[in-house]
């Protein structure tokens, strides 16, 4: 501990809580950094105007929170030494958020948990920690003393969380552990039907508790298998995906989101170059791949290049991240760039990107070493006007509404529905969990606008017994949007 007097960095640290149960945030640090749980904490700049502006910036950098949030204090500060015999002082504060608050980890981080607070008092790594945590406890007790009934400082089960493991192995089977949960569901993405049970006795004999295979393939992050498909089951290993950040989840469920890091960086960027990607380009990945972004932003900027990687919005976990329903990480820095270029395996982002955006996109992958051509973003969209050139005659409209979470936009559906039938349409919703287009035979029903997915119009609609608009087409079919310039259904 230094002596009394002056210091030579002030730092903070942020306790992020939860009411009803209440619950502490925590964050661990990756390998290189100990491995250890703690709150998220940082330095104070010159340019913060005072020690709870320095908390919301890291707040936001490091779990992107909205920086609107009011810290407060918990007149609480330790004062040590560093190794390198520099003096520091640490603040501590509180701060409240939503119970479904799901954070954005920066690379600092590589996984986080909500914890009832004796668990996370467990957790801690450093005994300075748990006395701040003490001291919020403490606060928060004083706050609900009039309140008898107030679940503050309660022991309590700790309710669903997401918990980040970047792929399969011991990490994930430290976690299951330390959850000590009664039951395990595992959901596996299409291409890993094959491997499902191989992978579910593994889980079950390093974490010694009943595993069982969620029998439908996960297509997404918000694709779950519901707790009547999975009975008895307190956790989800779900591979392939990182959370939604504004998706509620109805367990805790353990998102391995399987990382990738094969691929030479050089030899990509030449690819890359040979191929003639103009030199302002955007890059968007998928999950699987966002641990090669910054050794190859390094060597396309070695080659003259200037690439922009944006930041999307409360949907996406990382900056570059790509969703199937959700490029606003691209759409962020459209206006600064030529083209796109995505990194990672298969069309289905690719097509989603050219969608969205309307510079070239081109794809490389990172494992086979290849470029693909620009996509031709022109006759994607001229077959979609098309389609809803054919539904301009239509006068009865099904709206199809999915009660997943991750899906479910019920109040867009019931305003498509009020402005149908304030042009003369008839306009009925048809609700379910998952949208199937065997559901959908024999219906009296000219035409579907999908409040789902939007991929399923986009990708499916070949499938469906009638045209599948999405949301902006829908639009443009009743004549209250024009066909040019086309716009994609984003999913915020």
């Amino acid at each position: 501990m230094a002596a009394d007097g002056a210091v030579d960095q002030e730092c903070v640290e942020g306790y992020l809580f939860a009411r009803s149960p209440l619950r502490v945030l925590l964050v661990r640090r990756p390998p290189r950094r100990g491995r250890i749980w703690v709150p998220v904490s940082g330095k104070v700049d010159p340019k913060d105007r005072d020690l709870a502006s320095a908390l919301r910036r890291e707040l936001a950098e490091e779990t992107g929170l909205d920086e609107s949030r009011s810290p407060v204090p918990l007149d609480w500060s330790v004062r040590f030494e560093g190794p390198d015999g520099r003096r520091w002082r640490l603040h501590a504060f509180g701060v409240e958020v939503p119970s479904t608050f799901v954070p954005r980890l920066s690379r600092e981080h590589d996984a986080f948990a909500w914890l009832a607070p004796e668990r996370a008092r467990e957790r801690l790594y450093y005994s300075d920690n748990r006395e701040a945590l003490d001291r919020l406890l403490e606060v928060l007790r004083d706050q609900a003393s009039t309140d008898s009934t107030s679940p503050v400082g309660r022991s309590s089960e700790s309710p669903p969380q997401a918990v980040i493991v970047p792929r399969l192995g011991e990490a994930l089977y430290a976690a299951l552990r330390e959850g000590h949960h009664r039951k395990i569901a595992l959901q596996v993405p299409a291409g890993l039907v094959r491997n499902a049970h191989d992978l579910a006795a593994t889980i079950r004999e390093a974490v010694g508790v009943p595993v069982v295979v969620a029998s439908r393939p996960c297509f997404g992050a918000c694709d779950f298998p519901s707790p009547s498909e999975t009975p008895g089951v307190d956790a989800l290993v779900v591979l392939g995906h990182a959370p939604i950040p504004n998706v509620p989840l109805d367990r805790t469920t353990y998102f391995v989101e399987m990382r990738e890091a094969g691929g030479d960086p050089d030899a990509l960027a030449a690819t890359v170059q040979a191929g003639g990607v103009p030199p302002r380009v955007g890059l968007v990945a998928s999950v699987q791949h966002l641990d090669l972004v910054e050794p190859f932003v390094a060597a396309l900027q070695k080659r003259g290049y200037t690439v922009r990687i944006g930041t999307g919005d409360r949907r996406l976990q990382y900056a570059a991240q790509a969703l199937g329903c959700n490029y606003t990480t691209a759409e962020a820095v459209e206006h600064d760039v030529d083209a796109f270029l995505f990194l990672g395996t298969g069309r289905f982002h690719p097509l989603g990107l050219a969608f969205a955006v309307e510079k070239p996109v081109w794809s490389i992958d990172p494992l086979r070493g290849e470029l693909d051509p620009p996509i031709d973003r022109g006759q994607l969209v001229r077959r979609r006007q098309l389609l809803v050139a054919t539904t301009r005659g239509a006068r009865r409209w099904g709206i199809l509404v999915s009660t997943l979470a991750g899906q479910n936009r019920s109040p867009t559906a019931l305003t498509l529905q009020a402005r149908a039938r304030a042009r003369g349409f008839d306009a009925e919703l048809f609700v379910s969990d998952r949208i199937d287009p065997r559901d959908l035979e024999g219906r009296d029903v000219d035409a579907y606008v999908n409040t789902a997915c939007p991929r399923i119009a986009l990708d499916d609609s070949d499938l469906y017994p009638r045209p599948v608009l999405t949301v902006p087409e829908f639009l443009m079919a009743i004549g209250e949007a024009p066909l040019e310039p086309y716009r994609f259904d984003t999913y915020h």
